[in-house]
Formats: structure tokens, sequence, C-alpha cells
């Protein structure tokens, strides 16, 4: 659970830093895997519609059945002026 924590903060943490005109905000959905002693999927949904918002989803990859199971979640909105 702490490496999911830390995929899941490590990417809202990107998205936070970058401004809403980047690509990382104009690519829209995606996905990475990251090999920390097994294999997790972090997964990412954005939606455009103001207030914008992105929810990162971190799984886990079962090392027996490969099937993922979900971690952690967190869905944030964002706005360019307050």
């Amino acid at each position: 659970m702490a490496v999911a924590n830390a995929l899941l903060y490590d990417k809202m943490e990107e998205f936070k830093s970058s401004p809403l005109d980047s690509p990382l905000w104009a690519d829209g959905d995606g996905s990475d895997d990251v090999v920390q002693d097994m294999t997790f999927t972090r997964v990412w949904e954005i939606n455009q519609a103001a207030p914008y918002s992105v929810s990162i989803i971190v799984y886990a990859e079962s090392p027996l059945t490969h099937r993922l199971t979900e971690l952690i979640r967190a869905t944030v909105s964002v706005a360019n002026t307050f």
C-alpha cells in the first residue's frame, strides 16, 4: 500500500505542477506500469469539461493470477482561476 500511495501522490503532483494547456492534460487518459518488487499499473482519466478533474487509480498485478486489484483511487477537481 505504501508504494501505491507514493505512485498516486507522484502522479497527482505531476498534474498539479502542469498548466492546463500542457500536453499532460491535452493528451487525455493514460496509463503506465511501474515495477517495484511487483508490477503496479497506474491509470488516469481526465474530464476536460469545466471544471477539469483527474482520477488516478493504482492497481497491483497478482503474480499468480496476473489479475489487477485496485489498491487506491483519488479524484480532484482543477480550475485555472480561483
